[in-house]
């Protein structure tokens, strides 16, 4: 008999303390609503479990079926599934083995469901854990963290540096150098006469490509002149301005002609003498 007693100890240790059962404990002991994904039996029947999620169910006992199975009680509702449906109870038996995806949520439920008795469960042949209803669930406070406030590093303050202190002589205006004036060249009435004339032509050229700009774009042609057209506007502004004389050579006197001729018609006839006597 002790044997048995220490054997069912040791069982019942060992199996809540699983990965798969350790939530679902923690659950029952707290009052927590659980959220799983049920598949059912691999060969399903006519009158098998419906595979699907169940949605925030109340778990109340956690144990072994008669068959030796690990299942689990509990209270659901919709939008739970359910094959049979809830209009005559919300109570089920679940199997850990099938039962996948299990989230304990935060929802606590302090409401006792129709039919539920107090105890072990009697369609279970051994109960491992149920509701207790005298104690208080266990609900996590948010841990608040307080911070410090930032503390600003003391600024060490640095003497101000004297700068030393220069004696400047005052310069006397009369001693500073005047700048000289600059000359401007004196123009040549030739000089000023070409300046005037190529002004007068880039204005008229300035002139002549305006209007044509004005008619292209009129027509909607092109507003930039070519080549063709810039030679063009050139040779009408030679034509309708009048160009500069060119300058006449100073006529030479016939007579000074002559006197050359002389000179070099003697300096002929000196050589050739001077060539005879050899």
């Amino acid at each position: 008999m002790l044997n048995k007693i220490i054997f069912e100890i040791l069982e019942e240790q060992s199996v809540l303390k699983t990965t798969r059962t350790k939530p679902i404990v923690d659950a029952i002991k707290n009052r927590k609503k659980i959220t799983f994904y049920y598949s059912g039996p691999r060969k399903p029947k006519k009158d098998s479990v419906k595979a699907g999620y169940r949605v925030k169910a109340e778990v109340v006992a956690l144990g072994l079926s008669k068959k030796g199975n690990l299942v689990m009680r509990a209270y659901v509702q919709p939008p739970s599934t359910s094959k049979k449906g809830f209009e005559k109870h919300g109570w089920r038996t679940f199997m850990l083995s099938r039962m996948s995806g299990t989230n304990v949520t935060d929802e606590i439920f302090n409401e006792k469901r129709p039919g539920y008795k107090e105890g072990d469960d009697n369609g279970l042949s051994v109960t491992y854990v149920t509701t207790d209803w005298t104690n208080k669930p266990e609900v996590k406070k948010p841990r608040i963290v307080t911070q410090k406030p930032p503390t600003e590093p003391t600024k060490q303050v640095e003497p101000p540096i004297e700068n030393p202190t220069t004696n400047v002589e005052p310069i006397e205006p009369s001693s500073l150098p005047e700048p000289k004036p600059e000359k401007t060249p004196d123009l040549t009435p030739q000089d000023t006469t070409g300046q005037d004339l190529k002004d007068k032509e880039k204005e008229l050229y300035d002139k002549k490509k305006s209007d044509w700009v004005n008619k292209q774009k009129e027509i909607g042609g092109n507003i930039k002149p070519g080549q063709g057209t810039r030679e063009r506007f050139k040779k009408e502004v030679k034509k309708e301005l009048p160009q500069p004389k060119p300058e006449e050579k100073p006529s030479v006197n016939p007579e000074e002609n002559d006197v050359e001729d002389d000179k070099n018609l003697q300096e002929n006839i000196k050589r050739i003498k001077s060539l005879m006597l050899f």
